[in-house]
C-alpha cells in the first residue's frame, strides 16, 4: 500500500520543473536541499531550498534587509499540515496548515505519486512557478524505514 510505504523520511535527490513547451527548469539551482517527512498518523512536513543561498548581513533572526528576505524567500518552499492517500490513483494530497508561502495555507496540494524501492517519485499538478505553468517533478532517497 501507497500509504504505508510513505511513511518514514525521506531527502531530495532531484528537482525540476517540467515547462508546457516541454523543456525542464531548475527552479532551486542545481545545489538544493530538501526533506520530506510523513509519519503513521497523517502528518507530514517537506523543506525545499537552494543549497547556494546568501548569507544575511545580520546574525539576528529578524534583522534581514529586504532583497535578502526576498531571494531568501524565492529559493524556499516549506510547508506543513497532514496527508491523505487514494490508492486508487497513487496520489498523495498535502492538506497544507502552515506555509512560508502564505497562499498555500489552507489549501491542498495534490502529488501523483510512485515508489520504486526506496525512491519516492512525486509529480505536482500544473502550479505557478516563477511566472510559468509548470509541473514539479521530485525525487527522493528513503532515510528511515517505513512503518510496514
Amino acid at each position: 500500500m501507497l500509504k504505508d510505504g510513505l511513511v518514514g523520511t525521506w531527502q531530495l535527490v532531484s528537482l525540476a520543473s517540467l515547462l508546457p513547451d516541454g523543456s525542464r527548469a531548475h527552479p532551486f539551482g542545481h545545489q538544493f536541499l530538501g526533506m520530506l517527512m510523513y509519519d503513521k498518523h497523517g502528518n507530514m512536513s517537506v523543506q525545499l531550498m537552494r543549497g547556494d543561498r546568501a548569507r544575511f548581513q545580520s546574525a539576528d533572526l529578524l534583522g534581514s534587509q529586504e532583497k535578502e528576505a526576498k531571494a531568501a524567500l524565492d529559493g524556499a518552499a516549506v510547508y506543513f499540515g497532514t496527508y491523505e492517500v487514494d490508492e486508487e490513483t497513487d496520489t498523495v494530497s498535502h492538506h497544507i496548515q502552515g506555509s512560508l508561502f502564505p497562499n498555500w495555507m489552507g489549501t491542498v496540494q495534490r502529488r501523483k505519486a510512485v515508489l520504486d524501492g526506496h525512491r519516492l517519485f512525486l509529480r505536482t499538478e500544473p502550479l505557478a512557478f516563477g511566472g510559468r505553468q509548470a509541473v514539479v517533478v521530485l525525487e527522493w532517497r528513503r532515510l528511515t524505514p517505513s512503518s510496514t
